[in-house]
């Protein structure tokens, strides 16, 4: 694809353009320099010259602009000259979500990935965005290896309740089904999205096969759900499979919702210090901060998540404004600690469908098999001294009889 560099220095006189390092449908990526600040950026070049096209780029610098969250790709600059449209990015060096997808994931950075991506959203919905296009492909890494959220260009603002779509949007594979439809669309189905994207890291596979053809895929969207893997553990099974139902009605309602459910589960699945474990940075609201650090109890956390009704106002509802009050990274920076032993593990290929009795019946095994283990080395060892005990009883008396005679 040939790039017009003169034209785009003209277009950023305040930067020097480098190499190209990214391409899309609607556009390339370049790396560049701010001359005076020194600050890496990437530079996003529009080359479709269609009306259309050009007014959803304008529409993604200014949602991405209009608020400043620590997990959404920052905008620095934007420029429109000789029809060369120009968007200044932060730049994020690690690559995407579905570069690291190629190996498996850890459960423990799989989870602080996907609490990193719900607490973007949350924050985009309190302002009236929807995403509209959450996939492994949408999730960046910044130097520091933070996750970042970007491409807000099918982003679309609602005013408190739901919009419509009008047409096909979004990813096949993650986009809701309401979204496939053409129907209305709400911050619930972003949480759809953020379930297959979820689905994807812990069980190393997406939730509905690739490599089918695009009407077979919508589909099986449409009509079944995502099979659980076999061996996935319950709780996070339970949260991840209620973001992916196709009824809107019985989907989690809220990223946050859905972040506070998915740190719970982690609390309770990974045990204490899962989030230090993660290695990567993480800054969230508060509450799902506490569901992440939560103190377990004998192996599982007294943590819960208490329905819609019953839960403590938020934030906005104490009368914040949306998005605020966060607290200090939690679990921030990379740490060397080895990865640890005692955490689940996932299945990386395919596994066989069963019937949900039978899921459940599998799963309950697995979850409870590490618990079996300490039982059982703790009665061999007691019967072990009791032998010991009888062996030296056994002894002494035969010493004391011995002398009496």
């Amino acid at each position: 694809m040939l790039v017009d560099r003169e034209k785009i220095a003209a277009a950023l006189p305040s930067y020097e353009v480098g190499r190209q390092f990214g391409s899309g449908g609607f556009g390339l990526v370049l790396e560049g320099r701010h001359r005076s600040l020194g600050r890496r950026v990437a530079i996003k070049v529009l080359t479709t010259p269609e009306p259309a096209v050009e007014r959803r780029f304008l529409a993604e610098a200014q949602v991405m602009a209009a608020f400043d969250h620590p997990h959404v790709v920052r905008v620095h600059d934007y420029a429109d000259h000789e029809g060369l449209c120009l968007l200044v990015l932060e730049h994020c060096p690690g690559g995407t979500l579905s570069d690291r997808l190629d190996a498996p994931v850890r459960p423990e950075t799989a989870c602080a990935i996907t609490l990193a991506v719900a607490d973007a959203l949350h924050a985009a919905h309190a302002r009236g965005i929807i995403h509209r296009d959450v996939k492994p492909d949408n999730v960046l890494f910044a130097e520091d290896g933070a996750a970042k959220v970007t491409d807000f260009g099918l982003a679309k603002i609602y005013e408190g309740s739901v919009v419509t779509s009008g047409s096909l949007v979004g990813t096949p594979g993650y986009a809701a089904p309401e979204q496939i439809l053409g129907q209305p669309v709400r911050p619930a189905s972003d949480v759809y999205a953020l379930g297959g994207v979820a689905y994807h890291l812990l069980s190393g596979r997406p939730p509905f096969p690739e490599g089918v053809p695009i009407a077979e895929m919508l589909h099986r969207q449409l009509h079944d759900s995502a099979p659980i893997p076999v061996g996935m553990p319950p709780r996070f099974a339970e949260v991840v499979g209620r973001a992916l139902r196709r009824d809107v009605a019985a989907r989690t309602p809220s990223a946050q919702e859905f972040a506070v459910a998915l740190a719970s589960a982690a609390t309770a699945e990974l045990g204490p210090g899962w989030l230090m474990r993660a290695e990567v940075p993480l800054r969230v609201e508060e509450e799902v901060r506490q569901a992440a650090t939560a103190v377990a109890r004998a192996g599982r956390t007294d943590v819960t998540v208490a329905s819609r009704t019953e839960r403590r106002p938020r934030r906005a509802d104490r009368g914040s404004a949306p998005g605020s009050g966060r607290s200090a990274p939690a679990g921030t920076g990379r740490h060397a600690a080895p990865e640890a032993e005692d955490g689940p593990r996932y299945p990386s290929g395919p596994s066989e469908l069963l019937s949900t009795s039978e899921v459940r019946r599998r799963i309950d095994v697995w979850a409870s098999h590490a618990d079996e283990g300490p039982s059982r080395r703790t009665l061999l060892l007691l019967l072990a001294g009791l032998a010991v005990l009888a062996a030296l009883s056994i002894g002494a008396g035969a010493v004391v009889g011995s002398l009496q005679r």
